[in-house]
């Protein structure tokens, strides 16, 4: 019986891994559906290696063993395919190539199970060697070498496409289990009686299962992910929403110099120039203000999306190359682009490829020496990127005139215009009426002989992956709102909230929570202020009833001590329950346990 020490050995792995995996709470993945195949195939496979041991060692070679070594060859041939096809998962982005590959092998798999009932199989228990050989053994041998050195050679490509991302921790176990499982074959071609397979591939998926699988290793790899990201966009928010600050402090800085200027003036002319530049200093600070921080105005239901995807910064670097190609030695390019605009947008980027390259060629035209600077920043709410996408030169600049020519240029397009969409290089006016159908935006600051500055605003769609990992694990909780204009009301609902497995939202607009109900967004609880400005609680509920068909979201209106007194006339005109502000906590946690 010493050829059973390391099946029983698998055995035991197995049952401890099956009772660790499912004893847990699972995330619902690919991976976790690939992985539990693996260790289920593995725990069979551990189980009939030990029965095949205990039978031969007690019978001989009875005439149905040979059925049974070909079953233990089918379970070995599923458990390397099952390994194969996670690595195929984690390593593989092409979802169309994953199917392809998975329908391929399969059947492959279920012809090599089929040809095991009709090739010879010859069993050895000689001399305490218990072994099998045979034309279906050099099948199965033949097929675990092909499917060991693709699993191998994916995990290489992985760990080379990301040689500088942590995601590389997640392959390291794979390459060597990998390795392990062709040292494995070599020991067993080499030396048949020591019984390796079962044990290796328990020992495979006890790897995987507290380096790769384990959710809460999954977890803290995507925390630590999030924790860097959520840094890296403090920062960049951090220099954008200063570099935002500045541009509104200029046109307000020069506007007061000009009404200094005009206070003791007396020349007409020179008044209207001033009155002009003030107008033009104002209409930029409105566009700043309006079309690039009013986050209020950002909605998806306020998108034209076509069907066509697209990644920014694969357009972005396209316009770059473009210009750089066009540029002299005596220009220097300098770019800064946000790491954190989403890859997938939704938009005709044929058009705004279109207009970027025209301000680009523009820029190049007038800057004869000094510099072009790109930078691209982007302010996300819910499903909606809104691009801000600036493009500043050291050139010849524009006067009060051309400034305004430009800026009045908004009219939709005409016949002339059309025939001029199919070309890269198009003017500035145009590239004006483009983002107006679009549904953008392109404002600009220029001074003769110090430079442009050309910012174009746009609202694009985010693709969203709805097979996250923690899509459902994570994020699948009860999800609360609460409107108040006043900043500590919402502090208090907060800390509240705080004790509670749910999603707590809190914002000081009702405005927002409207346009959140037009736009889809799915809320368990509303909690709305009475006395709010400029919405009240009552006509906010009226204009969620008319955002959302079939409004049937519980609705809680928080009211004052003196207003106790009329709380019925509030049920009647649909509100589901109240909330006093002086019995808050109280309160709250009533109407939670009653609505969640």
């Amino acid at each position: 019986m010493n050829n059973l020490y390391f099946p029983i050995c698998a055995v035991l792995i197995n049952i401890l891994i099956l009772i660790v995996f499912y004893s847990k709470k699972r995330i619902k993945s690919y991976e976790t559906k690939a992985y539990s195949n693996l260790i289920i195939i593995g725990f069979l496979e551990s189980v009939v290696a030990c029965l095949l041991v205990i039978l031969m060692n007690l019978f001989g070679k009875p005439s149905y063993i040979y059925n049974i070594h070909r079953i233990d060859y089918i379970l070995m041939l599923f458990w390397v395919w099952a390994l194969f096809n996670y690595v195929l998962i984690v390593s593989v982005n092409n979802k169309t190539l994953k199917n392809i590959l998975q329908k391929i092998t399969l059947a492959i798999n279920v012809i090599i199970c089929i040809s095991f009932f009709f090739l010879n199989v010859n069993v050895i228990n000689e001399n305490g060697v218990i072994d099998t050989n045979g034309e279906a053994m050099n099948v199965l041998f033949v097929s675990l070498v092909i499917y060991v050195v693709l699993i191998v050679l994916m995990v290489i490509k992985s760990l080379i496409k990301n040689i500088k991302s942590s995601i590389n921790k997640k392959f390291i176990p794979l390459f060597v289990l990998g390795i392990m499982g062709i040292i494995s074959l070599v020991i067993r071609s080499i030396a048949p009686e020591v019984l390796l397979i079962s044990l290796v591939a328990a020992y495979a998926d006890l790897i995987m299962f507290f380096t790769i699988e384990n959710p809460d290793v999954k977890m803290i790899y995507e925390l630590n992910k999030n924790k860097k990201l959520l840094e890296s966009m403090s920062e960049e928010k951090s220099n954008f929403l200063f570099s935002m600050s500045q541009e509104t402090k200029r046109p307000i800085n020069n506007i007061l110099e000009v009404k200094n200027m005009l206070e003791d003036e007396n020349d007409l002319k020179t008044i209207q120039t001033g009155l002009k530049v003030i107008e033009n200093n104002a209409r930029g600070l409105k566009n700043i203000i309006n079309n690039v921080l009013d986050i209020s105005s950002i909605s998806s239901s306020k998108l034209s999306v076509t069907s066509e995807t697209y990644n920014i910064y694969t357009l972005l670097n396209t316009c770059l190359k473009n210009a750089q190609a066009k540029m002299d030695d005596k220009l220097q390019l300098r770019v800064n682009i946000s790491k954190n605009i989403p890859t997938e947008l939704y938009g005709d980027f044929v058009k705004l490829k279109q207009v970027i390259s025209s301000v680009l060629l523009n820029a190049i035209k007038y800057t004869k020496e000094g510099y072009i600077e790109v930078s691209a920043n982007e302010i996300v709410k819910y499903d909606v990127c809104r691009l801000i996408i600036e493009i500043e030169d050291s050139g010849c600049g524009m006067g009060v005139e051309k400034l305004n020519e430009l800026l009045k240029s908004n009219s939709d397009l005409e016949d002339t215009d059309l025939l001029k969409l199919d070309n890269l290089d198009i003017d500035l006016k145009l590239a004006f009426k483009i983002m107006k159908k679009l549904g953008g935006y392109i404002n600009i600051k220029s001074e003769e002989n110090v430079g442009s500055t050309f910012t174009i605003v746009l609202d694009q769609k985010i693709k969203v992956d709805k097979n996250t990992y923690y899509s459902e694990y994570v994020f699948n909780k009860k999800k609360v709102i609460a409107v108040s204009d006043k900043l500590q009301t919402l502090k208090d609902l907060n800390g509240l909230a705080g004790k509670y497995d749910i999603e707590f939202l809190t914002t000081m607009h009702s405005d927002d929570l409207i346009q959140r109900i037009k736009d889809g967004e799915v809320f368990d609880l509303i909690i709305l202020e009475d006395e709010m400005k400029p919405n009240s609680a009552y006509s906010t509920l009226g204009m969620m009833q008319e955002a959302k068909e079939k409004f049937n979201i519980p609705t809680i209106v928080m009211l004052k001590k003196d207003k106790e007194s009329i709380k019925e006339h509030y049920l009647e005109d649909g509100f589901d329950d109240y909330i006093r502000k002086e019995t808050i906590e109280e309160d709250f946690d009533k109407v939670v346990k009653k609505y969640i």
